[in-house]
């Protein structure tokens, strides 16, 4: 979620979502930390409308992990987050992220190391292993809630998917099974409530961890609270992008802040209506001043996409975001319906 769970992102989440349990920064590389580059430091930045709030770390060197996580510490974080489910190819190649999971020895010994080094909780991010079909992750589950940690978040999947391919139920419910003695929360393609219950009673999961469904839909961790789900209208969906941006040029600075929410931007978009000229608008805004001319012109031009009911016509309506977790709602509802 690099570029995206960003401070000024997870405090709008939390006005929306005052049920929020926790939040986690962004991926931050330990080294880089420990040599104060700026970026990282930037990174690391909390505040009090953000918290209870982990700071989310990555490296394969266990005494770096552990000053890493100290001036986390330092700094006010909540708790500190092992990252050991990048895939990213960057990170992976280095030694970090998912790659731990093909080194169980190290991964337990860097963890053990971090849990020492700090009296703040330590949790653990993972994925169901490297390869696919090769399940490490209950194994490796099992022997790190000895190690103090408070808790494991799995995302089901493994390293050599990505972001595609099948989530594996199966697979989180067996690192419940494995890691009974502490909390687990499930991970990935959680974009709706009926996506969110399924996961739940079919994992027997603690919790859920949601990423990128929050990007799609900033709502869903309100539904999953209320259990109701919320059609949020373009008016809400457009003063939330317009918030993540002003807050975003707050802490980052206008230039700086437009150039980032150039990748942002497209996930609010998509709900909206037809935003392929928006997208390229914001693409090449600059100013916090220009992005209020861009929303505001969009706004007048959408009116031609809508019926007599001001809701948009259905040959323009947005698709529903892909969740590979729908699958099983369809075989579900197929299944009574059979019976």
């Amino acid at each position: 979620m690099a570029g995206y769970t960003n401070l000024p992102f997870r405090t709008l989440i939390r006005m929306i979502a005052p049920g929020v349990d926790y939040t986690v920064t962004e991926l931050i590389n330990a080294r880089s930390l420990i040599e104060k580059n700026p970026e990282a430091l930037r990174l690391i930045a909390l505040s009090e409308e953000d918290t209870p709030c982990g700071v989310q770390l990555f490296g394969n060197v266990i005494q770096e992990m552990a000053e890493a996580a100290r001036i986390a510490e330092i700094h006010g974080a909540s708790f500190i987050d092992i990252n050991m489910g990048c895939p990213a190819p960057k990170i992976f190649k280095n030694g970090g992220g998912s790659a731990l999971l093909a080194q169980p020895e190290l991964a337990l010994r860097l963890v053990e190391a971090v849990v020492h080094a700090v009296k703040i909780p330590v949790t653990v991010k993972m994925r169901l292993g490297v390869e696919l079909d090769s399940l490490i992750a209950p194994g490796l589950a099992n022997k790190f809630q000895e190690t103090g940690i408070q808790s494991i978040t799995v995302h089901g999947r493994y390293r050599s998917q990505g972001f595609s391919g099948n989530i594996s139920l199966d697979g989180i419910a067996a690192v419940v099974q494995a890691a009974s003695k502490i909390s687990v929360f499930a991970n990935g393609d959680v974009t709706t409530l009926e996506n969110a219950r399924l996961m739940l009673e079919r994992t027997g999961a603690s919790g859920l961890s949601i990423g990128r469904g929050a990007l799609y839909n900033p709502w869903i961790f309100k539904e999953i609270k209320e259990n109701s789900a919320i059609n949020p209208s373009f008016q809400d969906r457009l003063e939330f992008m317009i918030r993540n941006l002003e807050v975003l040029c707050e802490l980052c600075g206008e230039k700086s802040a437009c150039c980032q929410f150039r990748k942002i931007a497209p996930f609010y978009t998509r709900r909206m209506g037809p935003s392929r000229e928006v997208n390229r608008q914001i693409s090449q805004c600059t100013s916090l001043a220009q992005f209020h001319q861009i929303v505001e012109q969009y706004s007048k031009e959408r009116l031609r996409f809508l019926d007599d009911t001001g809701e948009l016509k259905h040959s323009y309506q947005p698709r529903p975001v892909h969740s590979t977790l729908d699958q099983h709602i369809e075989a579900a509802t197929f299944s009574k319906r059979k019976g």
